[in-house]
């Protein structure tokens, strides 16, 4: 009687254990919930609506270049053939930064923001860090490639051209363009559609970046901008003319 007393305790024991790794693993899933990406139906309708505007560009320079080596193929004339080269030499300037552009576009302007008397606490009930860090090369070069790869066509940042070949560095505690120093506030210029590229500076979360280092970006739509042409000195290393046959 004794020994299947001491069996029975043996299996409650057993089951209370089980019992109470079920509860502890349900109290920790409680407590830890395992939290899933999820966005809006309108964050979603604006992510593919830029991708969407992506794959229209896409298709237009192809349509454009299609075109052009159409013209470079039907030429009837030496004298046509100049005029579409000349019309191309026209279009590879503007896009290098040679010449000044004009049309529709954005202006951000990246400015102290104002720090309020009483901190407003988190959910935590502590303050948000803020002020930890300056804007540095790194933040506009970040904000210079978000507009470029959502369809501007011409950049500048203090009325500083950015072309292929434009270095965005510090230099001790200033940042530098090229070989021009910039100094704060910093106001960038972009043409492109305005709405394409206020939505995608929303959707990579611009706003927030820059609220750590206590910084605001106020954004304008501009129906006409002009963005003057890049005045910096080119040096070329490597490429030589070629010389014609009959040249010594």
């Amino acid at each position: 009687m004794l020994q299947k007393s001491r069996k029975i305790t043996f299996i409650l024991a057993i089951i209370s254990a089980i019992i109470g790794v079920m509860l502890t693993v349900q109290l920790r899933s409680s407590l830890h919930p395992v939290h899933k990406e999820s966005r809006s139906i309108a964050e979603l309708r604006t992510t593919l609506q830029k991708e969407l505007e992506k794959h229209k560009n896409l298709l237009a320079d192809i349509s454009k270049y299609n075109q052009l080596y159409y013209q470079y193929e039907t030429s009837l004339s030496e004298d046509e053939s100049i005029s579409v080269m000349k019309e191309e030499l026209a279009r590879n300037r503007r896009m290098a930064g040679m010449v000044a552009v004009e049309g529709a576009g954005v202006v951000l302007k990246v400015v102290d923001a104002q720090i309020p008397e009483e901190p407003i606490l988190d959910e935590n009930m502590t303050a948000p860090v803020v002020g930890e860090y300056t804007i540095d090369d790194e933040d506009l070069r970040w904000l210079v490639n978000i507009l470029f790869a959502n369809g501007a066509q011409a950049i500048s940042i203090n009325d500083h051209r950015l072309i292929s070949t434009t270095a965005i560095r510090n230099v001790g505690d200033t940042i530098q363009i090229d070989t021009r120093t910039i100094q704060p506030p910093y106001e960038l210029k972009a043409l492109g559609d305005p709405e394409v590229l206020l939505s995608a500076l929303k959707l990579e979360g611009v706003e927030e970046n820059f609220q750590l280092a206590n910084k605001k970006v106020l954004a304008e739509k501009m129906d006409k901008l002009m963005i003057s042409a890049n005045n910096e000195t080119r040096t070329i290393q490597y490429m030589k003319p070629v010389k014609e046959k009959g040249d010594s």
